[in-house]
C-alpha cells in the first residue's frame, strides 16, 4: 500500500472500509511477529504506508526491512545518535533524544492507521485562519470534540460500522501518546481489535502536538536536527526521508 493510496480517488474508492478494517489488523499480526513471535524481537523503525505492501487478496505484507534493527528477547530499548526514518512517523522520543524501541514502531503503526481511515497521508495539513494542524493533532482534536466523522475519508464513510472505525481512532490515538509507556503494545493492540468488549482506556495527548501555532512541526523539526548536528559533531548524523510514491 503505497502513500498514492491515500490519495488517487480511484484507488481509495477500491478499499472500502472492511477492507481498511482486514489491512489494519493484518498490519497489527504483521508486526506483533516481528515484535513477539519470531525468534528474536525485530524493530522495524520505518513503517509507513509506502512499506506496506498489499497482495491481490488486499492482504498487507510489512516490507523493507533496510533500517530494522534486531533485539534479544531480553532487549526492550536503545539509543542512536544516526537518526533515520520517515518524517512523520518518528515518535517524539527517537527524533528528539535517538532511542527507539517497539513502542517507536507502534507510534508509526497509530500513524498508518490514522492515514488508512481519513485517506489522507501523515503529511495532510488541515489549515484554518488560526491554526495549522498535522494528522495527529487534527485527529486529536476531533477526538477531544466528539467529531470523528469528520476525519473518516468520505469514500467510505456512508458505508462503514462507524463503532469499528471509532475503536480504530481510538486505538491509534493510544499508539501516538507522546509518553511511550503509555502505549500498548502490538499484543495489546491486537487484543483490543479482536476482543471489542475489551474496555479502551482515553488517550492522552500525542506526541508533536501542536495546537495553535503556525509551521510549528515544520519549525521544531528544523530545530531539533540542528540540534542533533551540533550534539554529534556531523551534518550526516539525521537523515529525515520524506513519504514519496513508489
Amino acid at each position: 500500500m503505497t502513500s498514492s493510496v491515500c490519495e488517487d480517488p480511484t484507488k481509495k474508492g477500491q478499499l472500502d472500509w472492511t477492507k481498511r478494517y482486514n489491512i489494519i489488523r493484518g498490519i497489527t499480526r504483521g508486526v506483533l511477529y516481528l515484535h513477539q513471535d519470531s525468534r528474536l524481537r525485530i524493530i522495524h523503525r520505518d513503517l509507513k504506508a509506502g512499506n506496506i505492501l498489499l497482495d491481490v487478496d488486499m492482504n498487507p505484507k510489512v516490507a523493507d526491512f533496510g533500517m530494522a534493527r534486531i533485539f534479544g528477547m531480553d532487549q526492550s530499548a536503545a539509543n542512536t545518535k544516526r537518526i533515520t526514518g520517515t518524517r512523520g512517523y518518528m515518535p517524539p522520543e527517537y527524533l528528539m533524544h535517538g532511542r527507539f524501541s517497539t513502542k517507536s514502531d507502534v507510534y508509526s503503526f497509530g500513524v498508518l492507521v490514522l492515514e488508512i481511515i481519513c485517506g489522507r497521508n501523515n503529511r495532510f495539513v488541515h489549515q484554518s485562519d488560526t491554526t495549522v494542524e498535522n494528522l495527529v493533532t487534527y485527529a486529536w482534536r476531533l477526538w477531544r470534540n466528539k467529531s470523528l466523522i469528520d476525519l473518516v475519508d468520505p469514500t467510505i464513510s456512508d458505508n462503514c460500522q462507524m463503532e469499528e472505525v471509532t475503536r480504530c481512532i481510538h486505538i491509534a490515538l493510544l499508539c501516538v501518546q507522546h509518553n511511550p509507556t503509555d502505549r500498548p503494545s502490538l499484543s495489546t493492540i491486537h487484543m483490543m481489535l479482536t476482543h471489542n468488549s475489551l474496555q479502551l482506556p482515553d488517550p492522552q495527548q500525542p506526541g508533536f502536538f501542536y495546537p495553535n501555532r503556525r509551521n510549528q512541526e515544520r519549525d521544531g523539526l528544523e530545530s531539533i536536527q540542528s540540534r542533533n548536528r551540533v550534539i554529534s559533531h556531523t551534518i550526516n548524523d539525521v537523515t529525515v526521508t520524506d513519504l514519496d510514491p513508489r
